[in-house]
């Protein structure tokens, strides 16, 4: 991956597109959106974890709930406490 890191900071490219890692936005700490997931490891009402090309992402707080789902985006909602990523 190191060829096309370079490549893609070189020209200035998307890191997101062309590494394929997440593109994580917060809105206050009410909305997560997360683009380029690999998948929903673990969903609860105070624990979401997210598989992803750079670990598992996980999201903890209160009344967490899956607001929109698809392919390349999914939108979490409720009161946001924490999110890390796990090793």
């Amino acid at each position: 991956m190191g060829l096309r890191k370079n490549v893609t900071e070189a020209l200035e490219l998307p890191k997101e597109i062309m590494l394929n890692l997440p593109l994580i936005s917060l809105v206050g700490r009410e909305e997560v959106t997360i683009e380029n997931y690999k998948g929903i490891l673990e969903y609860g009402e105070e624990t979401v974890r997210i598989g992803t090309a750079a670990g598992v992402l996980r999201l903890t707080g209160k009344g967490l709930c899956l607001k929109q789902l698809s392919a390349e985006c999914m939108v979490v909602t409720g009161k946001v406490e924490k999110l890390d990523f796990l090793t």
